[in-house]
């Protein structure tokens, strides 16, 4: 199996997701968060006073390739109907913090997941031992000005993201999570690579 894959998230930028141990974390701050296997939607709580979920889309559609790849599942056997991208933006004090994107199987949706609304996700996945993670694969993006302008951010030289698969009974469902540049993971440590 190789160790880097193609994707267009986020925003239809290509990127290159990389497995776990296969990349150089510049700091130990920084690894902190993007390794740790505990609920990202509690500790992004415990550093702010108000936390919000804003939902920018979630609806029937197919994933990328590579995304069917990582969940395990042959991507020309995938039909729309059998899938739901959710995207959201995770905000912490109004400021936006962590873009989201899981791709989910509409099974999920009408049973577990059903009404999930601008719940966080994470917190249904974290308070149920039967969702079980997988390794991480993790990358490391340069944001274009038009990526930047389009969700209303400041500059940074690069972004960390993180992604992950979930089993759970026979279904497998896939979340990444790009950090955003006023994200705590950027704080008190230097990014220079």
């Amino acid at each position: 199996m190789q160790n880097t894959h193609k994707s267009a998230f986020p925003l239809n930028n290509a990127v290159t997701w990389n497995n776990q141990g296969h990349m150089t974390i510049p700091n130990s701050h920084l690894e902190s968060w993007l390794l740790n296997t505990g609920s990202l939607t509690q500790r992004l709580k415990t550093h702010c006073a108000e936390f919000n979920v804003q939902v920018v889309g979630q609806y029937q559609a197919l994933a990328t390739v590579d995304e069917y790849r990582q969940l395990g599942v042959e991507p020309e056997q995938c039909r729309k109907q059998d899938w739901q991208i959710r995207e959201v933006i995770l905000h912490g004090d109004t400021q936006p913090w962590v873009l989201a994107r899981s791709v989910i199987p509409q099974a999920l949706c009408e049973r577990d997941f059903l009404d999930l609304g601008d719940k966080p996700l994470g917190h249904l996945i974290f308070n149920d031992n039967r969702f079980k993670r997988q390794p991480f694969q993790l990358m490391c993006m340069q944001p274009s000005d038009a990526f930047l302008h389009h969700y209303g951010l400041p500059a940074i030289a690069t972004m960390w993201g993180r992604r992950s698969v979930f089993h759970y009974q026979n279904y497998a469902m896939m979340v990444a999570e790009l950090f955003l540049p006023q994200a705590p993971v950027y704080r008190g440590a230097s990014f220079e690579q």
